[in-house]
């Protein structure tokens, strides 16, 4: 997925279509400078900031707990656990709201596709990738269809699929469908306001992304018409895409799916219509699965509330290690003795279960996430006057170049969305908080568009002024038994830790009309 960095200030304003404050936009000009300055953030104490060495342990401990941790399951449930033990010894009040589902989980190794052709020779195609919340063959026949290879192809394939083929021939098939990332799959091109950290960023690698793989459309339009969803990587290495957890958040499918490769699709295609293909995905259910999302509150002299959040279910020791800068940033505070404000801490459960979960007969009906936090505790959104995600943390990037899976030696692109019209006050406050850091440790950027919201974007939504950093690696999504904890930097992830207590702080101490960009923010505000 390639990123733009807009320039000049006029492409900045075009692009996001509002005037910030006056003294915001003038902050904005100098920022670049004061990043590298080292000037110290007025109330911020580095030295109590949680060191590399602990974040470090507390991703040992994250992978240890299971290197995927599906909704619902024991590994899920233990990383849950772990946070509200360490949140209540930090002096928080810890509050649950319980959710139940049907969780689903698979290894690739009980997944297999094998092929008769109509000449009698058969081969076995390997399985790369299942399709999360697909219907499970487990205790069950396989499902065995006529191979019917779509001429259409990608995220909307769907529609052209039906209008082409009959429902007999779909009833008897199991449907194969391309799905290239060439272009930028389903997410668009992300783009930066001025001024990076570093500046300017190091450049985005060409490769396809193939955390931006979609599949969820054509799911939904085939699932009562065929037998079966074969999904093809077709512009990538299968070392690239192995193991990739996508689409997530989707509710119980009524068909298995899997993904394949780009040999495996050549070899489809080549057969299509000429042979039956026999699919097999053995996924576990469990029925009235437990998961929990957490409050963890630290009542502070002020009833006006700074709210962070993030998720704590995921694929890997990236996707949801954004607990755990909840817990460095809940470290930190509780150290603090002149805190200004009450700091509200939401680990919310069903980022990757929320269809699951709003399942009325087999879950719990309702919305989980950031957003179920806030309609659980909606006083302490009420009395939000800034707020903060953090999610995908100490990301190493690594990219799918010319066919060849491997490491850039760069870090992932960290993408920081502010929320609307306050991109002024709050860029402001990004790049003076990357102040003496070490920019070989950075990828910062504050986005303009082009990116997923994340668990931030119901704050945002509510127009309560913060920033929500979504880390975009390219394996973000992938399922390996063996997690992605080698790919990833605490001294990276320190960086982006400092840099949140830093905003934090700022947070805490400027005035409600400060944050909200009414009233002026000085150099004298941020900076001892």
């Amino acid at each position: 997925m390639a990123s733009t960095i807009i320039r000049s200030r006029r492409d900045m304003l075009k692009l996001a279509g509002v005037l910030p404050a006056a003294g915001a936009l003038t902050g904005l000009s100098v920022l670049p400078a004061l990043a590298q300055s080292g000037r110290a953030i007025k109330g911020h104490d580095p030295a109590v900031v949680p060191t590399a060495d602990t974040l470090g342990r507390w991703l040992r401990q994250l992978h240890n707990f299971g290197p995927i941790r599906a909704t619902g399951t024991p590994q899920c449930r233990a990383f849950e656990e772990f946070l509200s033990t360490e949140m209540g010894k930090l002096g928080c009040t810890v509050e649950r709201d319980q959710f139940k589902l049907t969780s689903w989980e698979c290894d690739i190794k009980d997944c297999s596709i094998s092929v008769r052709e109509d000449s009698g020779r058969t081969r076995k195609l390997e399985v790369i990738a299942y399709f999360p919340f697909g219907g499970s063959t487990l205790g069950k026949d396989a499902v065995t269809g006529k191979v019917l290879f779509a001429e259409a192809e990608g995220e909307e394939a769907g529609a052209a699929i039906l209008a082409k083929y009959s429902a007999a021939e779909l009833a008897d098939s199991i449907v194969v469908i391309n799905m290239p990332l060439q272009g930028g799959g389903i997410r668009g091109q992300v783009t930066f306001y001025p001024g990076t950290f570093p500046d300017p960023l190091p450049p985005i690698s060409p490769a396809p992304r193939i955390a931006s793989q979609g599949g969820g459309k054509p799911m939904a339009a085939l699932e009562t018409k065929c037998k079966g969803l074969i999904l093809c990587y077709n512009d990538v290495s299968d070392e690239a895409a192995r193991y990739n957890y996508l689409p997530f958040s989707q509710p119980h499918r009524k068909i298995p799916g899997v993904w394949v490769g780009k040999s495996g699709s050549d070899y489809l295609k080549s057969v299509s219509g000429k042979a039956v293909a026999t699919v097999r995905c053995d996924a576990r259910l469990t029925p009235n699965a437990r998961a929990d999302s957490l409050m963890a509150t630290m009542k502070g002299p002020s009833d006006q509330v700074v709210f962070m959040t993030t998720h704590t279910d995921g694929p890997n020791e990236v996707n949801d290690n954004g607990g755990l800068g909840l817990l460095a940033c809940a470290t930190y505070f509780s150290k603090i003795r002149d805190r200004r404000r009450t700091f509200a801490f939401s680990l919310p459960t069903g980022h990757y279960a929320s269809g699951a979960i709003r399942d009325a007969v087999t879950g719990s009906g309702r919305a989980s996430g950031t957003g179920g936090n806030m309609a659980k505790w909606p006083d302490l959104v009420n009395r939000s006057v800034a707020q903060m995600a953090l999610e995908q943390m100490g990301a190493m990037e690594w990219a799918d170049e010319n066919l060849h899976w491997g490491s850039t030696h760069r870090p992932a692109p960290e993408h920081w969305i502010p929320t609307p019209n306050m991109q002024g006050q709050i860029g402001r406050m990004l790049l003076a908080s990357t102040s003496g850091l070490d920019p070989k440790l950075s990828r910062t950027g504050l986005v303009i568009s082009g990116q997923a919201p994340g668990e931030g974007g119901s704050l945002r939504t509510r127009g309560i002024p913060g920033i929500g950093l979504m880390g975009s690696p390219h394996y973000f999504f992938r399922c390996d038994p063996r997690g992605v904890i080698d790919k990833l930097n605490p001294q990276v992830m320190h960086n982006q830790i400092m840099m949140a207590t830093r905003m934090l702080t700022m947070m805490d101490r400027l005035t409600p009309e400060q944050l909200k960009g009414t009233a002026p923010i000085a150099d004298s505000d941020i900076f001892a």
